[in-house]
C-alpha cells in the first residue's frame, strides 16, 4: 500500500512536524499515490473564487482545482504561501504539493487545537475533514462531521500502513 514517494513525504512532514503515515494516508485518500492527481471542483469557482479580483480573467478549470499527491487546491496553496506568479501545475511536483499540502495540515492542527475541551481524536477528525472540504460543518466540536466518511478512509489506510510498517520492522 505504500507510496513511491515516502521519502519525500518524510522530509515534507519533517518541516511542519506532522506524523509522516499520516501524511501518507492522506496523499493515498487523495491520489492514490499518483502525483499527477487532478480533480476539477466545478462549482468551486462560482461559489467562491468568480468575485475575487485576482481571478478575473484565469481559467476556472486551473484554479479551481486540485493538484498532486495531497490534492492541494490551488487557491489554498495560495493562501498558505504558493507564489501567485507560479502556474499551479507546479504544485504536481511532488516536493512542491507535499510542502504545501502539509503546510496546510499544519495550519488546521493548529486551528483544531484551539477548540477548548475536545479530545486529540476530536481534533484529528477535523483537521481531517476540513483538509477535504473546508472548515465549515467540519469543527472539532461538530457531530458528525460534514466529511467524515472521507476521515474514515483517512484513519483506515493510517491503520494499514501501521500495520504494514509494524510487520516490516
Amino acid at each position: 500500500m505504500r507510496t513511491f514517494y515516502r521519502k519525500e513525504i518524510a522530509a515534507a512532514a519533517a518541516i511542519f512536524h506532522l506524523d509522516p503515515l499520516l501524511v501518507e494516508a492522506v496523499v493515498l485518500t487523495e491520489s492514490s499515490g499518483n502525483t499527477d492527481g487532478f480533480r476539477f471542483e466545478p462549482n468551486f469557482w462560482n461559489r467562491y473564487l468568480k468575485p475575487y479580483k485576482q481571478y478575473v480573467g484565469q481559467n476556472p478549470r486551473r484554479v479551481s482545482s486540485s493538484y498532486g499527491l495531497m490534492q492541494i487546491m490551488y487557491p489554498v496553496a495560495i493562501e498558505r504561501g504558493f507564489p501567485k506568479s507560479d502556474a499551479p501545475e507546479k504544485l504536481f511536483v511532488p516536493d512542491v504539493g507535499l510542502y504545501y499540502g502539509c503546510k496546510h495540515l499544519a495550519f488546521l492542527f493548529e486551528w483544531a487545537k484551539g477548540f477548548a475541551d475536545t479530545t486529540e481524536q476530536q481534533q484529528l477528525d477535523a483537521v481531517l475533514a476540513s483538509y477535504n472540504g473546508g472548515r465549515g460543518n467540519n469543527k472539532p466540536t461538530d457531530s458528525p462531521k460534514r466529511n467524515a466518511s472521507y476521515v474514515r478512509k483517512v484513519l483506515a489506510n493510517l491503520d494499514i500502513l501501521k500495520k504494514e510498517g509494524a510487520t516490516a520492522a
